[in-house]
Parts: structure tokens; C-alpha cells; sequence
């Protein structure tokens, strides 16, 4: 069960767990559990359980019959690759450098990676990039943050470890850095979100072996005179979302919108935004509030397309679209054949189309590709400057 699994990840104890299990089994009949020191808090904003959107055009994923789609209609596609293909991953990162997916990391439920897999997005031909330099422990639940052509890999773990190291990789020598760090730095976690803006990697949240964490850092991308990186903490206004792991941030103009995600015991469906100017929180109340954990949300356009995770009670396959001028949900009719339900997956976009990788879906890891092309969508990222909820 997913929430078992974010319950280990958070480090919780074997009751924590059990309640955890519990509360994905009410979930199924739209019951809320929460821990007692939980009920003297005051939430920013609501989290109560809610049914998902109905899907349109859900007969056309259904039967494995793919239905042909109108020319300005989505579709999904599964994608046939050649040369050195990844194995069976979930928890792996995927990043975009010029037409290139970079996949690092991930575990198939026994063994953790430290391989870079390249996928040439234009001839769909993997290749297993050769490095040098220091020695990248295998890892999972890390993040890869690309910044120009290097990539950034910070936390993540192997078994009960857990990482607090940041490793540059430079994707045109294809050679690993350990980076030397001065001052204080973010302790050992993994499932946390990191993003790049305006100069600086940010790090928030995650879980580190004890507990779910809602902290902020950042480390500038350059390091200093002397080859060092410097971590500092972030302070903020507007009060912190829950601590949490397997959530999302995606940034969004000189805001970071974090959805989603879970302390071990409960699956959340809330979203903050964070104005990376004035570094004040600002938590949203959106209805419903679909609760997500190991999903993916890229932005494309003004919208946040949300794919597939664990909703606290069962893996899915959907694709939901937060249109953040209006923070309303909306679906589209979706054409082809959608990926099995999962969670734990990549996820990318390039060249009009969204590329989904791997995953879990409780009982399989999957090595599969697909695409999902966005046909007129993919004219959305030429939509003018919009203000977050300015229709509401």
C-alpha cells in the first residue's frame, strides 16, 4: 500500500504504519483519520476527502481499443525505443537538457541505480551515459535538478540510508562532482522537491528517516571563488505547508506551487504557492481538493497537468488539469491507450509531448515509455503572463 510505503519512507513506527493502512481502508468510504494532536492544529486550508472529477471519453481507454483522435485532441501513445534501455525503475528522476531525457537513479524494489540513461527524444534511441569523476552512491527518491548542462543531485537513499550530498553533473564532459559544501546544509532525506530560480536550487520538504519535513533551502547554482557551495536556510511568512514527501512543486513564474503528497499517514490534497520574491506562503482552498501522493504536475501553459500517483486509497492512471488563472479542475477527453495506474514514475516535458517513465502500481515495476501528445495544448507555454487565481 502506498501510504505504508510513505509511513517507511517517513520513518514512522510500526503502529504509525498500521494506522496508516487504516486510513487509505476509510479513505475508500470517503472517511477522514487524523491523529489527535492533529485535531487541536488549524489547518490553512481544507484537505477532506474528495471523488476525482468524472473522466471524459473513458470508454476510449478502455478494452485496449484506441479510438482515433481528432487532429486537436490528446492522445496517448506508447512508445516502441531502441538502444541501452533503462531496466524496471520506479522513483527515478527525469530531467530535459536540449533534446535529451536524463534519467538517473531509481530501484526496482530489490536494487538502487546510479546509472544516467539518455533518451534522444527526436530518434527515441536510449543510451547509458559513460561518467567519470566521483563516485555517485545508487539512489532513489533523490532530486535532479537541471540548471544549463549540468544536473543536480541532491538527498535521496539506498535501503535505511539516507543522503545529504549534492553531486553536479556536467552533461557535456559527462563528468560527476562531488560538491565541496561550506556552512550549515539540509540534513539526509529523500522524497523532497527541488526546483531551480533565479540563480539558486531550492529544496523543500521530504522525509528523513524520523520524520516528514517542511523546511526550505537553497544553494546558489555557481559556486564561489574557492570551487564551495554554500546551503542557506530559507525563513518565510504565511505559515509552512504540513511537512511532507512525494508531493510536488513546480515553479511557475517567480511562484512555486506545491501539491499534494504525504506524511506517512494521510494523503493530502492541498496546494501553497510560495512568491519566491517576497518568500511569503499564500495556501489555496481548491474544490474539490484531489488528494495525490507520487504523482507527477508539469506546468504547460497555465496549466498544471497532474498525472496518474495514489490518491490514498487506490494507484491511478488520470490526468487532471488545474487551470491556475481560475485554480478550477478541468478534464479533457483523452484518446489512445493511458498507461496502467501507477505512481512513483517520471515524468518530462519536450516538443509538444509529455513523457511518462516507470513506476509502481503496488504489486509491478514497470520500464515502459509513453507519450502523451498534447496536439493544440502544446501551443499552450505560448500563452501571454497570467497572474495565479486572477479569475476566480
Amino acid at each position: 500500500d502506498a501510504l505504508a510505503q510513505q509511513a517507511a519512507e517517513m520513518g514512522l513506527s510500526e503502529p504509525d504504519e498500521l494506522s496508516a493502512i487504516q486510513a487509505a481502508q476509510a479513505a475508500k468510504s470517503g472517511v477522514r483519520m487524523k491523529r489527535a494532536s492533529r485535531m487541536a492544529e488549524s489547518r490553512p486550508h481544507t484537505n477532506a476527502a474528495a471523488s476525482p472529477p468524472p473522466i471524459p471519453g473513458k470508454d476510449a481507454w478502455s478494452a485496449g481499443a484506441e479510438a482515433r483522435a481528432p487532429t486537436p485532441a490528446m492522445y496517448w501513445s506508447k512508445r516502441a525505443t531502441w538502444g541501452a534501455r533503462p531496466p524496471k525503475m520506479r522513483s527515478q528522476t527525469m530531467s530535459v537538457i536540449g533534446s535529451g531525457l536524463f534519467v538517473f537513479g531509481g530501484w526496482n524494489n530489490s536494487i538502487c541505480y546510479n546509472d544516467v540513461y539518455v533518451l534522444d527524444t527526436e530518434t527515441m534511441f536510449w543510451t547509458r551515459m559513460r561518467t567519470s569523476g566521483d563516485e555517485v552512491p545508487p539512489c532513489r527518491a533523490h532530486t535532479a535538478t537541471a540548471v544549463g548542462y549540468r544536473l543536480f543531485v541532491f538527498g535521496g537513499g539506498d535501503g535505511t540510508q539516507y543522503f545529504s550530498d549534492l553531486y553536479v553533473l556536467d552533461v557535456r564532459t559527462c563528468v560527476w562532482t562531488r560538491a565541496p559544501l561550506v556552512g550549515p546544509a539540509p540534513s539526509s532525506r529523500r522524497t523532497h522537491t527541488c526546483f531551480y530560480y533565479d540563480g539558486f536550487v531550492y529544496l523543500f520538504g521530504g522525509g528523513d528517516g524520523h520524520r516528514a519535513l517542511n523546511d526550505l533551502w537553497r544553494v546558489r547554482a555557481e559556486p564561489d571563488a574557492n570551487g564551495a557551495y554554500a546551503w542557506e536556510e530559507v525563513e518565510t511568512t504565511g505559515g509552512r505547508p504540513f511537512p511532507r514527501g512525494y508531493h510536488t512543486s513546480t515553479l511557475v513564474g517567480n511562484q512555486v506551487v506545491v501539491f499534494g503528497g504525504s506524511d506517512g499517514q494521510e494523503c493530502f490534497g492541498d496546494t501553497s504557492l510560495l512568491n519566491l520574491d517576497t518568500l511569503e506562503w499564500a495556501h489555496v482552498p481548491i474544490d474539490p481538493p484531489l488528494t495525490r501522493l507520487a504523482h507527477t504536475a508539469t506546468l504547460v501553459g497555465m496549466y498544471l497537468f497532474v498525472i496518474c500517483g495514489h490518491d490514498g486509497s487506490d494507484y491511478s492512471s488520470q490526468v487532471l488539469m488545474l487551470k491556475l488563472d481560475t485554480l478550477k479542475w478541468e478534464t479533457r477527453t483523452i484518446y489512445g491507450k493511458a498507461p496502467q495506474p501507477r505512481g512513483y514514475h517520471a515524468c518530462a516535458l519536450q516538443d509538444g509531448r509529455l513523457f511518462v517513465h516507470g513506476g509502481y502500481n503496488g504489486q509491478e515495476v514497470f520500464d515502459d515509455l509513453y507519450t502523451l501528445e498534447l496536439s493544440s495544448y502544446s501551443y499552450l507555454p505560448q500563452v501571454p503572463e497570467f497572474v495565479i487565481g486572477c479569475h476566480r
